[in-house]
């Protein structure tokens, strides 16, 4: 995944991409730091030092814009390019995966970004569909392409081994992380991934 924010021409009004990419990164911080509900467009607009015109004429929405700050960092942080792990060697790719994914779902911002979606998850349905569009089946299409190409393991459906893979690390340590509670150690972390990666390559040799 290339990582750049998706930039498209509205209406044929020009625009500065820095300016667009300055709104995205403050809607993110702001986000973070108050949640979707009291963040506003204005409060967006005046940081970023641009205008509440220049904002709604590349997002229709602060739900739209909240979901493009989701896929920002999804890009950011989760750069997988399947095509360059070596199939040959699925502990190695999926140890790299892993690694990645973990150092995502473990950091501050997307966890708060998970504890907004379950505070709005019947009140802003859409929010919700568009943080899951952006963010978790983002990162599962790029596992399941590099799985369909792993043929060295028996994995009839790349879909259902992905999403068990990832779900691997969605356990105890990870709800103590959306709780609030102390993080686990990096050794832990670590400890986490290799009994993972040998435990998936192992039901799939």
């Amino acid at each position: 995944m290339q990582n750049k924010i998706p930039l498209e021409k509205k209406r044929g009004r020009p625009f500065d991409p820095s300016k667009i990419r300055l709104v995205v990164s403050t809607a993110k911080k702001l986000f973070s730091e108050n949640g979707l509900e009291r963040t506003t467009i204005d409060a967006i607009a005046k940081e970023s030092g641009v205008t509440k015109k220049t904002i709604y004429s590349h997002f229709k929405s602060k739900e739209e814009l909240f979901g493009a700050t989701v896929l920002d960092r999804v890009r950011e942080e989760f750069s997988i390019d399947s095509a360059n792990l070596d199939e040959e060697k699925p502990s190695v790719g999926l140890t790299i995966i892993a690694n990645q994914f973990l150092s995502l779902i473990r950091r501050a911002e997307v966890l708060g970004s998970h504890r907004t979606m379950f505070s709005v998850a019947t009140t802003h349905p859409e929010v919700c569909n568009t943080f899951y569009k952006n963010a978790p089946l983002t990162i599962h299409a790029e596992v399941v392409k590099y799985l369909a190409k792993c043929k060295t393991l028996k994995i009839k459906d790349p879909d259902v081994a992905a999403d068990q893979f990832l779900s691997l690390f969605l356990g105890l340590d990870h709800i103590k992380c959306l709780l609030g509670f102390e993080r686990p150690t990096n050794s832990k972390d670590q400890a986490l991934i290799k009994n993972n990666v040998d435990f998936f390559i192992s039901a799939y040799s």
